[in-house]
Formats: structure tokens, C-alpha cells, sequence
């Protein structure tokens, strides 16, 4: 009787690795939706698969410990035993789930976060990112530079800090990528290798739009030029002054004119003293974080 229940529970194991469990627990959790679009001239022909990010379940909400398993929905081995999996199941899954190549190899990824993820990102997710993530490089010009925008002005707590900015930046305005792998041969070991590419298909202005509203830039406060007999007016006290007092501020005054008169008389005016004849732009300021990177690859 032992070595049936040890039989039973090691075909169990064994079961979930079979990629079909994989889009299961990710569907049973809430964490993902995963479409297949198909060829319009041979409908049976995947031409690449949607997996859209809803949502993750914490190490915190998993139970006591993350071996303790839950029951695999609406999913039997093919023996017909009830499958179980545990939180590790669950983030390989994440992983795993991508790691499916068609005979041509070159299946892609369209990859995305849904439109009501609002979910705290768990440190494990990013290995994940690592290696199917987005990149700012793929990034049109106009977003990189709302990318850095919202790099200087949006603030994170000590666990967001963590993650890289362009996946803070995806999951709140949900920018898509496509996501690719083939296999590579290093020093002779098989290995995979990850690349990305851009939509082109992705309305950009609404993002960048939303990024301004949500960040407003500060307002700058104008400058007032103020004339040398408005400056003195303005710190002296008239109120309530007597007659003879107003006629002796008023001498002082136009002693103090004079006095400005002759010294302007002596000295350059003060526009050619202030002329720069070798201006600077006030735009050749800091480098461009993201320099040096080819735009225009795939």
C-alpha cells in the first residue's frame, strides 16, 4: 500500500511538468491570460500567442509555507489522478509558460499587463523580466523621453525601488512588447537567447499624454523686472508721513538719482557688460542615459 501511494504521488509530480499544467495554474490563479491567434489563411497555424499579466499572488497569500499545495482545477493526469501544485509550481509556471518554440522556431510573444493589474510585483518576477522583459532601447524617441520624465518625477517605495523603472513604467501604462527566444550554441553549450522588439502598432501620444497629467512640470514663477525708482518707492513707507517729511524724502531721492547718474556716466552700461558673446545651450546639459544604443535594431 506504501509503495502505491509513493507510486501515485510521484506520477503526480511527474505530470506537472507537462506544459499543459503550466497555463492552467497561471488561468486558476488570476495571474494571466493567454490567448492563441491564429493564421486568417490556415486557421490552424498559431502564428504567436497573447499573454496578458493580471495579476500575482504573494508568497503571503500562498498559506504557511510555499511547498503546500493546491488542487489543479479542471486538469488530470492521464491516468486520471488529481494534480496538485505548490507556490513553486506557480512562479516556474510563469516561466516555463514562454519557454514554447514552434517547428520553425521563430515563435513570438506579444506581452503585455492588463488593463486592471494594480498588483505589487513579488521579487522572484525578476528573473522573469530578465529574460522576456522590455528594454528602453525599442522604445520610440518621444517615450524614451517620457520614460525619463517619469524616471525624475515618479517616487517609489523601498521595495518598488528594487524593480528597473521601464517595468514600473509598462505595468502603470500598460505599453506592450514583443518578446522572442532561439536556441545558441556558446562554447559548446545549447543555450537560449532573449530578444525584444517593438509594437508598431501602439498609439504612443495617449501614453505620453497620461504620463504629463499625472506628472505635472512644475510652474515656473515669473521673473518681474523692477525699475530702480520702483524698488525705492517700494521700501519706502509714505503712509501717513507729514509734508515736510514727503519734501525730504523726495530731496534724498533726487540726490540719490544723481548720485546713480554720474557713476552710470563713468562705468559700462550695464547690457554691455552683461553680453555673452559665446552663449551655451542650456539643452547640452546632461548625457542621454540611453546613448549609444542602436534604435533602429529589431
Amino acid at each position: 500500500m506504501a509503495e502505491l501511494r509513493s507510486f501515485r504521488k510521484r506520477e503526480v509530480f511527474l505530470s506537472l511538468k507537462q506544459d499543459l499544467a503550466k497555463p492552467i495554474i497561471l488561468s486558476q490563479e488570476k495571474s494571466a491570460q493567454i490567448e492563441n491567434i491564429f493564421s486568417k489563411g490556415d486557421p490552424s497555424v498559431v502564428l504567436y500567442h497573447k499573454f496578458i499579466i493580471t495579476g500575482f499572488v504573494s508568497r503571503k497569500e500562498w498559506g504557511q509555507h510555499p511547498s503546500l499545495l493546491r488542487i489543479l482545477r479542471n486538469y488530470r493526469s492521464p491516468s486520471g489522478s488529481v494534480l496538485h501544485y505548490s507556490y513553486y509550481d506557480y512562479m516556474d509556471a510563469f516561466e516555463k509558460v514562454l519557454f514554447f518554440q514552434n517547428q520553425k522556431f521563430n515563435h513570438s510573444w506579444f506581452l503585455m499587463f492588463g488593463k486592471d493589474f494594480d498588483n505589487q510585483t513579488p521579487s522572484w518576477f525578476l528573473k522573469w523580466w530578465e529574460m522576456f522583459g522590455s528594454i528602453p532601447q525599442i522604445f520610440p524617441e518621444p517615450l524614451q523621453d517620457a520614460l525619463r520624465y517619469f524616471d525624475s518625477r515618479c517616487s517609489s517605495s523601498k521595495h518598488r525601488s528594487q524593480f528597473p523603472v521601464i517595468l514600473i513604467f509598462s505595468q502603470r501604462y500598460k505599453v506592450h512588447w514583443i518578446s522572442m527566444w532561439k536556441y545558441t550554441i556558446n562554447s559548446n553549450l545549447l543555450n537560449r537567447e532573449f530578444s525584444v522588439k517593438w509594437w508598431d502598432s501602439l498609439r504612443i501620444n495617449p501614453i505620453i499624454n497620461q504620463v504629463y497629467k499625472d506628472y505635472p512640470p512644475p510652474v515656473q514663477k515669473p521673473i518681474t523686472h523692477r525699475t530702480r525708482s520702483q524698488s525705492s518707492l517700494d521700501s519706502v513707507q509714505i503712509i501717513e508721513k507729514s509734508s515736510k517729511e514727503l519734501k525730504e524724502l523726495a530731496q534724498q531721492l533726487i540726490a540719490h538719482s544723481q548720485q546713480l547718474e554720474s557713476e552710470e556716466q563713468i562705468s559700462p552700461t550695464a547690457s554691455e557688460g552683461s553680453v555673452n558673446h559665446d552663449p551655451i545651450d542650456p539643452f547640452q546639459d546632461s548625457q542621454d542615459p540611453y546613448s549609444g544604443y542602436n534604435l533602429d535594431s529589431d
